[in-house]
């Protein structure tokens, strides 16, 4: 298993972006790579940073870690051009997904690739991910109307992410209001109907750290995870008997 931290320091695409500040940003990622690396060991995973906007990621890690352990793998990604910026923050996000997959593209297919927006915390992780995929699958939460999915937490198979969620950064139109959160929804159902497999995630994700485009949320303040308990208890209550349901 891996996990993709995606991250950029010195942020490209202001358009919609509350958390401008690159030592504020830096910071947080810091604070980040401390939680997942024993979250990582945990579950038998190596962590791989991606950063696109230049940032010197070996003294991120030592700052972060004291040393560069063998379970870190760090990445420096292109700066993205001007035309990808225009499109919007998932765009840019989306080149480095693919940057991940043409690196380890000698890994098999099913292995499970997680990708969590790199500034963020899954403290639940475990909980989260079922102990094994199958074939050519995806573990994501998306809208009840499937119109769109959570992007700062999902899975796949190798298999499932190189033929669907690689290339999705061009079909990205922020100003349009396309968001990659919409076109990989697409890529998902595109998936399921070539015979794919959706798995539910097991667990609400519990997420902590801030939102980098809503200056109020907080995801792990009280009321936040207030809101995650009871909807998890929700839809524990209506997930069998849901389950069959038509809507």
């Amino acid at each position: 298993m891996k996990i993709l931290l995606t991250a950029t320091v010195t942020p490209q695409a202001m358009r919609v972006l509350y958390l401008r500040d690159p030592a504020e940003r830096r910071e947080q990622y810091v604070e980040s790579l401390r939680h997942w690396m024993p979250i990582a060991r945990a579950n038998g995973a190596t962590v791989v940073l991606y950063e696109n906007s230049g940032e010197d990621l070996e003294q991120l890690a030592r700052d972060a870690l004291g040393s560069v352990p063998e379970d870190l793998h760090l990445r420096p990604a292109p700066v993205p051009d001007p035309s990808l910026v225009a499109l919007g923050k998932g765009a840019t996000e989306a080149a480095m997904m693919d940057e991940f997959a043409a690196t380890y593209r000698d890994d098999a297919g099913e292995e499970v690739w997680v990708k969590c927006t790199g500034r963020l915390v899954v403290r639940n992780f475990g909980r989260c991910l079922p102990p094994t995929l199958p074939p050519c699958s995806f573990a994501a939460r998306l809208a009840m109307g499937l119109d769109h999915m959570d992007t700062r937490f999902f899975a796949a198979t190798a298999a499932a992410w190189r033929d669907y969620l690689t290339g999705a950064g061009p079909e990205v139109d922020g100003p349009g209001g396309v968001l990659l959160e919409h076109v990989l929804a697409r890529r998902v159902l595109a998936g399921l109907g070539d015979g794919a497999t959706l798995v539910r995630l097991r667990a609400q994700p519990d997420v902590s750290g801030r939102s980098g485009s809503h200056a109020e949320r907080r995801y792990n303040s009280a009321r936040s995870r207030l809101q995650r308990v009871v909807a998890e208890a929700i839809e524990w209550t209506l997930r069998g008997p849901l389950k069959g349901k038509h809507f």
